[in-house]
């Protein structure tokens, strides 16, 4: 039974692209079917959170406008993360859910029950992943994992 939900940002969350504003601000496009179905996830008791590579402040404000169980930014080792996480919430990795997209997230592999792949993630993560997803990152990947894998 999934009680944990991992999440990358860039990739997963967004489509992976990158804006910069004209002070070297960072903007982002989140998914609003992400937003209602991270809503629905978590309304059914399951924690979750994000663990980026990246410092966002777009992604501070959406995790915030979300009401993430935790936004965790600047990670060089993810699987640490993970592992800290899993930990510090009392829970066995069957118990965890990671999506990924790039190699960076390859790392949390081992940590988790069940780690996903975007559709148009690395050819890397998706050798590894338990399931691919239909849905490409930034393209509401939440929705498909509430209706698909929840």
């Amino acid at each position: 039974m999934i009680r944990l939900i991992i999440s990358d940002c860039d990739g997963v969350l967004t489509n992976g692209d990158l804006y910069y504003g004209p002070e070297g601000e960072v903007l982002k496009i989140f998914n609003v079917k992400d937003g209602t179905a991270i809503k629905d996830i978590m309304s059914s008791g399951i924690i979750f959170g994000i663990v980026s590579g990246r410092s966002s402040k777009a992604l501070a404000f959406r995790a915030k406008e979300l009401n993430l169980d935790f936004c965790l930014m600047g990670i060089e080792n993810k699987a640490e993360a993970v592992r800290d996480l899993v930990s510090a919430h009392g829970l066995s990795k069957e118990n965890v859910l990671y999506v990924g997209d790039d190699v960076n997230d390859c790392s949390a592999r081992d940590e988790v029950g069940m780690f996903c792949a975007v559709h148009d993630a690395d050819k890397a993560v998706k050798k590894m992943a338990d399931v691919i997803l239909k849905t490409k990152g930034g393209a509401g990947v939440f929705k498909e994992i509430l209706n698909r894998i929840l």
